[in-house]
């Protein structure tokens, strides 16, 4: 116990203008914003997220994350795609749809070999360091898939991606319109006690 104080007492206190921190993990606690401002983001955020999300647990080190960081004229597309939620979309600055690139596709070019999950998996947590990164800078963001109402394949083909990667969701961010200190987790169905399985 005495080592364990030790430890504590030595860390560095990390604080932060824009985000609340979690007590247990000196993390950013993220949470989903849909409404942004037309506020510049903090330079260099975009980068410094891209690269905690290349930080995420890959077995194999087989490196399957691929971001692709929309522009204007990629945004204008996919307006087309669904022009019910045009008016939404032109209210979102930046978009980046996160991909898996994984050499372990099924036969039937789907993700359902343990090796192709795997990949998945880091891709998903490259998705969630690059949204706690980006919390740290007091920018917002939100991922998103099915409710952009557009077929994966079909914003993969905006991107410009190779047809050999499959898209995990694309993550909305910007300057948030309310101060991320405001927000309020959705309220869990299930607690610790549900969820955690103490095995002897």
């Amino acid at each position: 116990m005495k080592f364990t104080a030790l430890i504590f007492a030595v860390l560095p206190v990390v604080t932060s203008a824009w985000a609340p921190f979690s007590i247990a993990q000196n993390l950013p606690i993220r949470r989903s914003v849909a409404k942004f401002t037309d506020d510049k983001i903090p330079e260099d955020a975009v980068t410094k997220a891209a690269e905690a999300a290349l930080m995420a647990p890959n077995h194999f080190l087989s490196e399957p994350t691929r971001m692709y960081d929309l522009g204007a004229e990629a945004v204008e597309k996919l307006k087309g795609l669904n022009e019910d939620k045009a008016k939404m979309f032109s209210g979102v600055p930046g978009w980046m749809v996160f991909s898996v690139k994984t050499e372990h596709l099924d036969d039937n070019n789907g993700i359902s070999t343990k090796l192709a999950l795997e990949d998945h998996a880091t891709v998903a947590c490259a998705a969630q360091n690059f949204m706690q990164s980006l919390t740290e800078d007091g920018v917002g963001s939100k991922w998103m898939t099915g409710a952009l109402g557009i077929d994966p394949t079909e914003i993969m083909k905006v991107a410009g991606a190779p047809e050999d990667e499959k898209m995990i969701g694309v993550i909305w961010y910007g300057m948030p319109a309310k101060s991320l200190t405001e927000l309020k987790a959705p309220k869990r169905k299930l607690s610790v006690e549900d969820a955690l399985t103490k095995v002897a």
